[in-house]
């Protein structure tokens, strides 16, 4: 039994990149204004002293940012880091070993892959996979 319903070959990945790259800068752009604003998106509240004086309880770049990551999000692809775009891949390896191939927008392609446990630090690449 598998934790993800979903599971991506890494060229179904490939072919996400070009929407992601868009969709990921966009997200971190509104990230880095809604951070330069006072506004911590993690808790979806403004930080004491910050509040602009409006009635709105959110900025307008919070409810795009949200509508993004859902969009993301439904595709089955695991955002881990809105401030870099950090994005996983579940995927199966050929041992049939479910795991997660990672990329981020900096790199050129999908080049790592980690075990569903062990997260960002537990990398390896793809020669690996």
């Amino acid at each position: 039994m598998y934790h993800y319903d979903k599971h991506f070959t890494l060229d179904e990945a490939r072919s996400h990149l070009p929407q992601l790259r868009e969709l990921l800068s966009e997200i971190r752009r509104m990230a880095v204004h809604l951070k330069d604003i006072g506004f911590n998106f993690y808790e979806g509240r403004y930080r004491p002293g910050f509040h602009p004086d409006t009635l709105n309880e959110y900025p307008d770049e919070y409810n795009e940012m949200i509508s993004l990551i859902r969009e993301v999000t439904n595709m089955g692809i695991e955002i881990k880091g809105l401030e870099i775009g950090l994005i996983d891949f579940p995927a199966l390896r050929g041992n049939g070993e479910e795991v997660l191939l990672c990329w981020k927008p900096d790199e050129a392609d999908i080049e790592f892959w980690h075990p569903i446990d062990k997260g960002y630090k537990g990398r390896k690449h793809m020669d690996d996979f």
